[in-house]
């Protein structure tokens, strides 16, 4: 099983210019914060339009095509889905309003990775939603004349609700060492929890572990109150 550990981030020989990097983000964030406050209404519309141009590139990367009438109507509630691909986007709208709305109480923690999952699913009528994996899945590799190759072997299914549970252990014996770079050690995470690949391959056909990293990493970036959210 992979082990999670990210004591690596404390041995002092980062790069100069990445730590340069996060310094200007850490300034950002008390700029962010003081011009919320003067500009918030200017705010609230920003996030509305992230919301809905964040689904809209989700959607192509995805492959779900929709007109930008119907994912404002669906985004901004004012419409119920009327077929799969909609209801996908409905599962988006949902993922996202939760984390927005609610991040105080969201903890990087298997509870939360699995509700996510769950409400993200919930739409599509997937059997397995808020459930790890049943079956071993792979990463599948393909050549320019269509040759397949493994390039990627998860965590197993056996060992896959250990390993997120060591995950999540690793990632707050690193958060509270004042040593690490906080923002050094979130992608970090995210590169460990894409190789444990916990949920099924349904859901990289439906929703895409790309967005539902996307969501753990604003979990992640929220938690550690750098509120820029999605804009």
């Amino acid at each position: 099983m992979r082990k999670s550990d990210y004591s690596f981030l404390d041995n002092g020989l980062l790069p100069t210019k990445l730590i340069n990097l996060t310094s200007v983000i850490y300034s950002l964030k008390t700029s962010y914060n003081i011009r919320k406050d003067e500009f918030e209404k200017v705010f609230t519309e920003l996030e509305k339009i992230a919301k809905v141009q964040f689904i809209k590139c989700s959607n192509a990367i995805e492959g779900i095509i929709t007109s930008d009438e119907r994912i404002n109507e669906i985004v901004n509630q004012s419409s119920k889905p009327l077929n799969h691909n909609e209801a996908e986007i409905s599962g988006y709208r949902y993922a996202l309003n939760k984390i927005h709305l609610e991040y105080d109480n969201l903890d990087f923690i298997e509870e939360t990775m699995l509700m996510l999952h769950e409400i993200m699913m919930n739409y599509t009528a997937y059997e397995y939603s808020g459930k790890y994996k049943i079956n071993n899945n792979y990463i599948i590799e393909e050549d320019k004349q269509g040759n397949r190759k493994i390039r990627i072997t998860p965590t197993s299914t056996k060992e896959t609700p250990e390993a997120v549970k060591q995950l999540v252990l690793a990632y707050m014996d690193a958060r509270n060492n004042a040593n690490i770079n906080q923002l050094l050690l979130i992608p970090c995470v995210i590169l460990d929890f894409l190789y444990i690949h916990p949920f099924s391959e349904v859901m990289v056909a439906y929703l895409g572990y790309f967005l539902y990293c996307f969501y753990i990493k604003m979990i992640l970036v929220l938690e550690n109150m750098y509120h820029l959210k999605s804009i």
